[in-house]
């Protein structure tokens, strides 16, 4: 019998070890693809591919692929391995352009896509869906981002930002010194208190206490991989909120309007795209967490840029006061004129930004104009943001944290497709300038009435556990009144 069980042991571990070296094999022939195709690549681990690093949660994504942009020095094209899969990195700013604007038609959607076709917040948001479908709904879409819209909007925006300049003033008044402030939580009740009202109608009071039912339940979705009840709530809200606005027919000019409207339009066509059911649903979806994710990742991020320099920090907080007392007030137009903090919250998103990556992926065959480089159909193709945006061929001193990158003198020496946080060509982010907008009027609510300094419990903003640039759970910055 023992004889019989150290047999079945044997033929048991020569079995894995069979699989095992098949396995082995397999991942390290799929690592030659780029090889294979004439594109440089770098070696990579067996299994992880050149995101290890990312895997193991010790870098952020973002990090992996600028270290891997630097590595690659001489190359205008390169191959890297996720796990087993292909991907492509360009690093010219021509090629770029090419794919993104002038083969646009080749490049129209992002590798990125639904988590299933069967949840509509995944498959028909703005983000995701594809085209032809993609283009009606942009075009029904763009309205709603006009300046004439966000003018209207920035008052819903400049509400909530008193509500974050009474929250930040119970915390900190009668104290003396610094006071340590969680900051992530602080702009997620900020930015969720401006969305709420944007996307669904709804005015809640995020910073108070206990809070609204509205961020309890969204905080719950945040801590969980899990969107089914992330999906049941939000169509729950977002309907109530439809079938409200309807009834009473109140008109604030947000993105419920706006979906009211495009929901009674006809379609001028069969092939148009109808605005009905969960389709409208997921441009909340897209719109919430989206919008609220990338002010989050920037406001964090440049308030811990200024931290590090209060020469530069000054100087804002003087343009942001001398500009409000002109105007007598934080309006519309005194926010626009803010010319300085608009220039370092794009040095911020230079050097940070939100979405470390901008994809494209084939619908066929392409050559890279002036290579011999040919991909396949579905090969994804990726701009690493972190690499071209701090590459020494395209920004002076790439490294520092120089708002001057972008005054009126200077703006026009940054060439085409080596700054684009949000994209470039007819796909970039539909939404840029509003969620410049809500950035900008959460950082003068903080700015004009606070110092901030770095707290030494934390010395990076960027969480290594999180795929996008995000700040991790808990980072502080330490406030004093002025």
């Amino acid at each position: 019998m023992a004889i019989l069980t150290e047999c079945a042991l044997m033929d048991t571990l020569i079995i894995f070890s069979s699989l095992f070296a098949m396995f082995y094999l397999w991942m390290k022939w799929k690592h030659t693809y780029w090889k294979r195709r004439g594109v440089p690549s770098l070696p990579a681990h067996w299994f992880f591919g050149h995101f290890k690093d990312a895997v193991m949660f010790r870098k952020p994504a973002g990090v992996v692929l600028r270290d891997l942009y630097k590595q690659n020095a001489n190359e205008d094209i390169f191959g890297i391995y996720i796990l087993h899969k292909p991907f492509l990195i360009l690093k010219n700013p021509e090629l770029i352009k090419q794919i993104m604007i002038k083969d646009f038609h080749i490049f129209p959607n992002h590798n990125f896509r639904g988590l299933s076709n069967k949840d509509p917040l995944s498959k028909w948001n703005l983000f995701t869906i594809e085209y032809p479908e993609w283009k009606h709904l942009r075009t029904k879409m763009s309205p709603v981002f006009t300046s004439g819209k966000l003018k209207g909007l920035f008052l819903l925006m400049q509400e909530s930002g008193e509500k974050m300049r009474d929250y930040l003033r119970d915390e900190i008044e009668g104290e003396s010194g610094t006071v340590p402030i969680t900051v992530k939580d602080t702009f997620y009740k900020y930015t969720t208190d401006v969305i709420s009202s944007l996307a669904f109608g709804i005015r809640t009071n995020c910073f108070a206490k206990p809070p609204p039912e509205f961020y309890e339940n969204f905080g719950k979705y945040l801590g969980s991989s899990i969107l089914g009840n992330y999906t049941g709530y939000f169509r729950k809200v977002f309907w109530e909120s439809m079938d409200n606005r309807s009834v009473t027919k109140t008109k604030r000019g947000d993105l419920i309007d706006s979906l009211l409207q495009l929901k009674d339009e006809k379609p001028a066509d069969d092939t148009a795209f109808r605005f009905e059911g969960d389709a409208l649903l997921a441009q909340a979806a897209i719109f919430f967490v989206a919008g609220r994710e990338t002010s989050i990742t920037t406001m964090t991020c440049t308030l811990f840029e200024l931290a590090k320099r209060p020469e530069i920090q000054k100087r804002v907080r003087e343009e942001i006061l001398t500009t409000i007392q002109d105007a007598n007030g934080v309006t519309y137009e005194a926010v626009q004129n803010m010319k300085y903090l608009h220039q370092v919250i794009n040095e911020t998103l230079r050097l940070h930004p939100p979405a470390p990556i901008v994809d494209r992926v084939s619908n066929s065959n392409y050559t890279f104009p002036g290579t011999n480089i040919t991909i396949e159909k579905d090969t994804p193709v990726f701009v690493a943001l972190r690499g071209i945006q701090t590459d020494p061929k395209y920004h002076q001193n790439p490294e520092t944290f120089d708002p001057e990158r972008f005054s009126e003198e200077r703006k026009n020496e940054i060439i085409p497709c080596t700054f684009m946080p949000f994209g470039d060509g007819p796909r970039n982010c539909i939404g840029l300038r509003l969620g410049v907008l809500q950035t900008t009027v959460g950082l003068i609510a903080i700015l004009r009435n606070y110092e901030i300094t770095v707290n030494a419990s934390w010395p990076s903003p960027l969480d290594p556990r999180n795929v996008f640039t995000s700040p991790p759970a808990g980072f502080l910055l330490d406030f004093k009144k002025i």
